[in-house]
């Protein structure tokens, strides 16, 4: 009987459906937010934008309205960071830690509103949401409403930071995107082999720390137990150096001091790993340009246009079949 109701549980529990009571918490919330902006706090003249001026004032950075709106946008960031950090400060009286604590709600609510407007204006707006910058953005107002349950996380807060990214699309930036671009392409590129040097690494470690258990178990401590010697071989192999655990016999000063030279010359692999990625990366594209200078010969060789957060032009509303003209955007214009 009792593996029967189990069953019947499991069945229950499986037939709930979870995609659409998602949805409908999604919408519920959109349609709140919705209210929130267009009835009541956004000023009258702007309640009548249409999503095709939303969407030119949010993700163009090339018109003076997306431009103005960016930077504000910024400088928001930055003083709401600011102010997390302020409230963090030990000593401060109790009004001010209140106040800061009242301008980081409100610089929450305010994100939130923006973050729903950027869904608003797209017509496919997962394609927003699953992005880059869609991610980051969503990262920087979740902790805080979760802190609602887990007050911790509440310090997650200052991920609103990577916001700042934008700033390259902003001020047209393009050395240092295209430069960003090769060091990310280079770190993708020796992701597997540093994974696979960490592996190593960490083997060591466990056999060092289960040697100096073995060696100093009874005399110290501090090494009470395999992974405590763990730990005290990574401290001691990647150079940090705490000072919580030492060796007191000459034997494992002995192996310490092989640990820490060890140490010194470990450092220095994974940064001529990613290195030579990045060397590759470089001559690649060298050889990439070379390539399409030779065989495009009715166009002039100039260097690429490496921005590639540039927008891409939105068909004139004549050519619309979809009222909403955001409906079709490439995944740069996505920030």
């Amino acid at each position: 009987m009792i593996k029967n109701a189990f069953k019947a549980l499991f069945r229950w529990i499986a037939s709930i459906p979870y995609a659409e009571i998602a949805r409908q918490v999604i919408n519920f919330i959109g349609d709140i937010l919705h209210r929130a902006l267009f009835t009541v706090l956004l000023p009258k003249r702007y309640r009548s934008l249409t999503k095709q001026q939303i969407y030119t004032i949010i993700f163009k950075a090339d018109t003076p309205a997306g431009k103005k709106f960016d930077i504000w946008l910024l400088v928001l960031i930055g003083i709401n960071i600011i102010t997390i950090m302020m409230e963090s400060m030990a000593g401060t009286a109790a009004w001010f830690s209140w106040t800061m604590r009242a301008i980081g709600w409100l610089f929450t609510i305010l994100f939130t509103f923006e973050y729903y407007l950027r869904i608003y204006c797209l017509n496919k707006p997962w394609k927003y949401v699953l992005s880059f910058y869609g991610i980051i953005d969503f990262l920087s107002i979740f902790p805080a409403w979760l802190s609602l349950l887990v007050p911790a996380i509440s310090t997650l807060s200052v991920l609103r930071l990577m916001r700042m990214l934008r700033i390259f699309r902003i001020f047209k930036m393009k050395r240092f995107l295209r430069e960003a671009r090769f060091l990310m392409n280079s770190l993708r590129r020796s992701a597997v082999k540093v994974l696979i040097f960490m592996m190593f690494v960490f083997i060591i470690a466990v056999i060092l720390g289960a040697t100096m258990y073995g060696i100093e178990g009874e005399t110290n401590p501090a090494i009470s137990s395999i992974p405590r010697g763990v730990y005290w071989a990574i401290v001691t192999i990647t150079t940090v150096g705490y000072g919580d655990i030492a060796p007191v016999t000459a034997t494992g000063q002995f192996i310490s001091t092989i640990v820490m030279l060890l140490g010194y010359s470990i450092i220095a692999v994974p940064t001529g790993i990613v290195a030579g990625e990045t060397i590759e990366e470089h001559n690649q594209h060298r050889h990439r340009r070379k390539h399409g200078s030779h065989t495009h010969t009715t166009e002039p060789s100039s260097e690429p246009n490496d921005d590639t957060t540039e927008p891409e032009q939105l068909p004139s509303k004549t050519s619309l079949s979809n009222p909403d003209p955001a409906a079709h955007v490439r995944s740069e214009d996505l920030m």
